[in-house]
């Protein structure tokens, strides 16, 4: 019993020393400083272009299995054209964006989205390919197809490659 109370005196101390800390004294006041203009540009914040790979006619999209980042035997061939479009042009910078169905957490399809765009990264690599390749997950907050079935959960299970600026 005697113990609850030097706790309850303490925290009463506490808190009248820290009421006490903050009460508040003037500062000189200071002349407000005027808010410097914001600068808006028409260039793009980002230098990744925002068009899709397969309507810009450049590269082809990646599709993936249901909880897989390997790439899938009918997608190879994909992955091949893919390939010898930047061996032909080795100063073409990329970026794969690794992406997701909608099902399962968000933490866990941005880490699935990741391995998907590196195991296409690693594949290109593999296949002679020394352009230079960023990686990014977008997880499932990009969807390409709207639904809630396999036939739109399979197109958004995939790897996009946008040509970099």
């Amino acid at each position: 019993m005697n113990f609850s109370k030097v706790i309850l005196a303490s925290s009463a101390l506490s808190l009248a020393f820290f009421a006490a800390s903050c009460s508040s004294t003037k500062k000189a006041e200071q002349p407000a400083e005027q808010p410097k203009p914001v600068e808006v540009s028409s260039e793009p914040a980002a230098k990744v272009a925002t068009q899709n790979p397969e309507t810009a006619g450049e590269f082809k999209t990646v599709y993936f299995d249901f909880n897989k980042f390997d790439i899938r035997g009918d997608q190879k061939e994909v992955a091949n054209q893919i390939a010898e479009h930047l061996k032909a042009a080795p100063t073409v910078q990329v970026q794969i964006q690794g992406n997701t169905d909608d099902r399962g957490s968000t933490e866990y399809n941005m880490a699935l989205g990741q391995k998907r765009a590196q195991a296409l990264k690693n594949y290109l690599i593999a296949n002679g390919v020394q352009n230079t390749i960023e990686t990014i997950s977008y997880g499932k907050e990009r969807p390409a197809v709207a639904g809630n079935d396999e036939e739109a959960w399979s197109k958004n299970r995939r790897d996009d490659v946008v040509k970099m600026k």
